[in-house]
């Protein structure tokens, strides 16, 4: 089982997407509305071998499902949006619901660094006293 990186990251799932922050390089990232299902699974105790056995079951063995599947679980453990929490519940099933792709799902997610360093800035130590945030002082 998997769970969120707190002590790292913060996520929001709204409108069927996750949104995560990383408060410690200021990173965010975007999943997909498929990835996003995956994730949640896997947070939900869901084992990356069920997650795969969907896909497999719905597009074939040899759509590369336990290959993606596993790569997926690689990135966000790198980018330390997860980590390992115990044994997945080997009774969860995967499903998605509203998944009409014709093929296996590309899952990944996004990441930006655009406003890293206004995310990291300290709102009351860090700002021009006169303009405010995000405008950091000189």
């Amino acid at each position: 089982m998997y769970i969120f990186n707190e002590a790292k990251v913060y996520a929001d799932y709204a409108d069927g997407q996750y949104i995560v922050l990383d408060h410690v390089t200021g990173n965010y990232y975007s999943f997909d509305h498929q990835s996003s299902e995956v994730l949640g699974a896997l947070t939900d105790g869901v084992s990356p071998e069920a997650v795969a056995a969907y896909y497999e079951n719905r597009f074939g063995n040899e759509c590369g499902a336990k290959t993606g599947v596993n790569a997926f679980v690689e990135k966000l453990l790198a980018a330390g949006i997860l980590i390992p929490d115990g044994e997945a519940d080997s009774g969860k099933a995967f499903s998605s619901d509203g998944d009409d792709s014709a093929k296996m799902p590309e899952l990944s997610f996004e990441t930006f660094s655009d406003v890293a360093d206004l995310l990291l800035m300290d709102p009351i130590h860090e700002v021009n006293e006169e303009m405010g945030w995000p405008l950091k002082k000189e």
